[in-house]
């Protein structure tokens, strides 16, 4: 499902350049969950965002259900990570304004859909925050606000989830839900890639993937 191979990513800063990524090879299989992990500056995020092709990478190819993403034009990989893709950040990246079923539809904005409320509402029950439904986020807690992350992602039921430290912020019951979630994910199919530091959040991976320097230490 996913494959990157020899994958490097080289910023130049000041005059210096910055070896992000070193010949990163990594698969991914379908209905495989696999955690990244490694100490800040270590790769991880840059990891993350070169294979949901946001971020090209200097060398190597990338692979996702046989399509070399950056060999797609840009329009072309918007909508390619549109159909294939769901991205869940730390950060959240709701918007402000916007209720929580706002926000878990926004996708749709930028992707002809024929998802009816009907099935928004029930993804975002399926997180436990259907009592939510028109609060803004600063009416929310992180956790609800993880959990509106990932039922955006989750919107199109896309084949590949990337999520970069998701349950850094949460209390033990909301990591719970979105680990169940992301359970019932993988059991439909769908691979996961995972950045997190939660060693027991690792433990329900299928692998874990150790990087050091920019380089794959062991997996």
């Amino acid at each position: 499902m996913l494959q990157l191979e020899n994958i490097t990513k080289k910023y130049t800063k000041e005059n210096q350049t910055i070896l992000a990524l070193n010949g990163v090879t990594l698969k991914a299989s379908e209905g495989e969950f696999v955690v990244v992990s490694g100490a800040s500056g270590s790769g991880k995020t840059t990891l993350l965002l070169a294979a949901g092709g946001l971020l090209k990478p200097s060398s190597g190819k990338i692979q996702i259900n046989s399509t070399d993403i950056y060999n797609l034009t840009q329009e072309e990989r918007s909508v390619f990570r549109a159909n294939n893709i769901g991205f869940v950040f730390q950060q959240y990246h709701l918007i402000p304004y916007l209720t929580i079923i706002e926000n878990v539809k926004v996708p749709m904005l930028a992707n002809k859909s024929n998802i009816s409320d009907k099935e928004v509402i029930e993804l975002i029950d399926s997180l436990g925050l259907k009592d939510r439904l028109h609060h803004i986020p600063a009416e929310l807690s992180a956790g609800e606000k993880q959990r509106t992350a990932l039922a955006r992602a989750l919107l199109f039921k896309p084949k590949i989830l990337l999520a970069d430290e998701i349950t850094g912020n949460l209390d033990p019951e909301n990591i719970e839900i979105v680990m169940n979630r992301l359970a019932d994910f993988k059991n439909s199919g769908g691979t996961i890639l995972l950045v997190t530091h939660d060693k027991e959040v690792s433990k329900k991976a299928d692998r874990i993937v150790y990087l050091e320097k920019g380089e794959i230490l062991r997996s």
